[in-house]
């Protein structure tokens, strides 16, 4: 294989990571033998430097130091001379120990004596490869016997290193949107009525249980067509791609149709900001579709606490925001104190993804209450 099929297959199996994270391991053992070493790892501190976790190229063991020990981060880290060293260091500027650290120091060098020589290891040439979140560090090692590491070497670590934190921040984008999907999923799927997100074009991103025997049941009035919803007859799909429209557009607007000719379902259109978290990180404006019969009845207050799992306390802050009222005059109304509001009112913005009274009114001002 030559060194540009090399680095070729590394990048191949870098960004396949992305995907399939246990073969991370594997990657971290293209990077260091494309270095030129023996043995690597990547190595990631907390933004206080606080050991966090470990994957090994050559073991494949990932070890997540805040719930295991090892004696490397329990004691060798806080004297290890390298670390130091590249705290000091600019993200992918490569450092090679023997540049720093003459044969005499690691004579008497409590990390080299008792710590890397012990293990067979030697050189080490090192970066920080990612500052996100953290610090992570990619080390790749060379053994007792070895010469140290090259200028070529450093080149060639070069190469790789800019896409390895890329990989490793779309590892981290891809967790956070997993989280986000599967607590979308989890929240639409707990409602006891049919409901669907969908995007500015009706394409379907998630439906419950109750709105997949909706559109299996060709009487309902609703359809998918590759993959769209809509409505079975002209004026409905017009009607139903209107309001979805203005539940994705801006300023997003809800609102509300009767999907059959005998008006005994009822369709609502709800808009979500693109920082709700039923919103799929994809930084994209959704809409929630929710067809009820018209003999069940849920204001706008409970459709909120169902969609965002507000306590009793969080819907009843929201019902103060709604009806116009001051949260200090609650408070003193109510007997309640400011710091317990504050709490309510800090949770509500979390759940709903917003940032400001202004905007969380906004928000549940567009939600349309389901009732007769």
């Amino acid at each position: 294989m030559t060194h540009a099929q090399k680095l070729d297959h590394l990048l191949n199996v870098l960004y396949e990571t992305v995907l399939e994270p246990v073969r991370l391991n594997e990657a971290v053992e293209l990077c260091f033998r494309y270095a030129g070493g023996v043995d690597g790892h990547i190595s990631t501190f907390t933004k206080n430097f606080h050991p966090k976790s470990m994957v090994s190229g050559t073991t494949g063991i990932w070890v997540d130091f805040q719930v295991n020990s090892a004696d490397y981060f329990s004691h060798y880290s806080s004297v290890d001379p390298r670390l130091k060293l590249l705290r000091e260091k600019a993200l992918h500027e490569w450092s090679c120990c023997h540049h720093y650290f003459e044969q005499k120091f690691v004579d008497h060098n409590e990390f080299y004596q008792d710590c890397y020589l012990s293990q067979g290891l030697r050189y080490a040439m090192s970066a920080l490869i990612n500052n996100e979140e953290g610090h992570s560090y990619l080390v790749v090692q060379r053994a007792i016997g070895q010469q140290p590491f090259s200028p070529a070497n450093q080149l060639a670590a070069q190469r790789f290193s800019g896409h390895l934190q890329r990989v490793l921040r779309l590892q981290k984008h891809t967790e956070n949107l997993h989280a986000k999907v599967e607590l979308g999923a989890t929240a639409i799927d707990s409602l006891s009525f049919s409901m669907l997100m969908v995007d500015g074009k009706g394409v379907i991103l998630h439906l419950n249980a109750d709105a997949e025997g909706l559109l299996n049941n060709p009487v309902s009035g609703l359809t998918a067509t590759a993959g769209r919803l809509s409505g079975t007859n002209p004026a409905s799909k017009n009607r139903l791609a209107s309001l979805i429209t203005g539940a994705t557009g801006y300023p997003a607007l809800g609102g509300a149709m009767f999907l059959n000719r005998e008006r005994t379902l009822q369709v609502f259109i709800i808009p979500l900001p693109a920082a709700s978290h039923l919103v799929i990180d994809w930084q994209i404006p959704l809409a929630l579709v929710c067809v009820m019969s018209v003999d069940k009845k849920l204001s706008a207050l409970e459709l909120i606490g169902q969609l965002y799992d507000l306590s009793p306390k969080e819907k009843l802050i929201a019902s103060v925001l709604l009806s116009g009222r001051s949260l200090d005059q609650y408070a003193l109304q109510n007997s309640v104190s400011m710091h317990t509001v504050r709490s309510h009112l800090k949770n509500l913005f979390e759940k709903t993804g917003t940032h400001s009274q202004l905007e969380l009114v906004a928000l549940l001002s567009r939600i349309t209450p389901i009732i007769n």
